[in-house]
């Protein structure tokens, strides 16, 4: 995030490494602060990893609390910094004290003013695959959960069939808040079972509607990119893995939704599974990267640009055809698209 500090308005990249959130000068690089999130891991031990993007809204920076690939799991939950200083203000944890599990890979949503946040959470602690301490509870794994902005818990749903038996159904995919006016009513996110919940955000409700847009992962081929919203046009577009449209199975898709109902507008199938979350230009492009789980299996991985209106293939960037991971950025006159193994790539839009 590139935001300026609330107190001196210098320009400043907020950027999470490996443990530390970071705070840098945008003009020089210089590090302003740092501040390690979650506690410190046992000796020999590398437990907690951040995935997650920083939320800086209203003064203050959102981050979640992951493991390093459930080797080990750790307690997962939200830590709430102060924007100016990087001290942390409050933490809110997933599962209770002495449980592991469900972490938040995810970036956390919040509305503008910075007194109510969602968040997505991660798998519970499954005895059939992970070492779980005695008397462990599951909390609010796998579950969509509205906070306070001080992380006060205010409400949560928990997604059904997801827990228990060796399955992976995380919520990886970050929450979206989207539908008519301000602030936005509802929330998403996709599951990595391939479905995506669309829920009443405040109160939180059971679904109004899910969508099977993926099928259910394996290794990286998972629904994990979360939903594109423009509020001008009320338009919102999911994307995800294999999925079959018209008959013919692909990869990965991109489809736009009716926000109300789920209905698809369009529908685009991609050879490749859509991992990162595409980006919307004010041209009505959407710029989409595909990374594995391809179909058929010697397709290649690359980078789209899409036609918001329609879906259609506006062109295929030459990006050496290898993986995307990263959500690609549209800034000023260019968009930027970071591979997983062929570097950055500035196009000019």
């Amino acid at each position: 995030a590139v935001v300026p500090d609330p107190a001196t308005g210098t320009l400043t990249v907020y950027a999470a490494g490996a443990r530390d959130l970071y705070a840098l000068n945008a003009a020089t690089g210089a590090v302003i602060w740092k501040s390690m999130i979650g506690p410190p891991d046992p000796p020999m031990v590398n437990g907690s990893y951040n995935w997650a993007s920083p939320t800086v809204v209203a003064g203050h920076i959102y981050m979640g609390l992951a493991s390093r690939c459930d080797t080990p799991l750790v307690q997962g939950g939200v830590t709430e910094l102060d924007q100016h200083t990087g001290a942390v203000l409050h933490t809110w944890h997933s599962v209770p004290d002495g449980s592991i599990g469900a972490s938040v890979w995810s970036s956390v949503a919040a509305r503008a003013n910075g007194q109510d946040v969602w968040v997505s959470t991660g798998n519970e602690c499954d005895p059939t695959i992970d070492t779980c301490p005695a008397g462990d509870q599951i909390g609010d794994s796998n579950s969509i959960v509205h906070l306070s902005g001080t992380l006060g818990r205010l409400e949560a749903w928990q997604a059904a069939g997801t827990l228990g038996g060796g399955q992976d159904s995380d919520f990886g995919s970050s929450p979206t808040l989207f539908g008519a006016g301000t602030p936005p009513p509802d929330v998403g996110a996709c599951n990595k079972n391939g479905s995506y919940y669309a829920l009443a955000a405040d109160p939180l409700s059971a679904p109004t509607w899910t969508d099977p847009l993926g099928a259910v992962g394996g290794g990286l081929s998972i629904c994990v990119a979360s939903g594109v919203w423009k509020s001008q046009t009320a338009s919102l577009y999911v994307a995800a893995n294999a999925t079959t449209i018209g008959g013919t199975r692909y990869g990965g898709s991109v489809r736009q939704v009716n926000p109300a109902t789920g209905a698809y507008i369009w529908q685009r199938g991609l050879p490749c599974a859509v991992l990162g979350t595409p980006s919307l230009d004010a041209a009505g492009v959407l710029a989409v990267g595909t990374y594995t789980g391809c179909v058929p299996a010697t397709a290649t991985p690359g980078a789209y640009l899409l036609n918001a209106g329609t879906g259609a293939i506006l062109a295929t960037l030459p990006v050496n055809k290898t993986k995307v991971f990263a959500q690609p950025v549209f800034a000023g006159a260019r968009l930027y698209v970071a591979t997983e193994t062929s570097g950055l790539y500035a196009f000019g839009t």
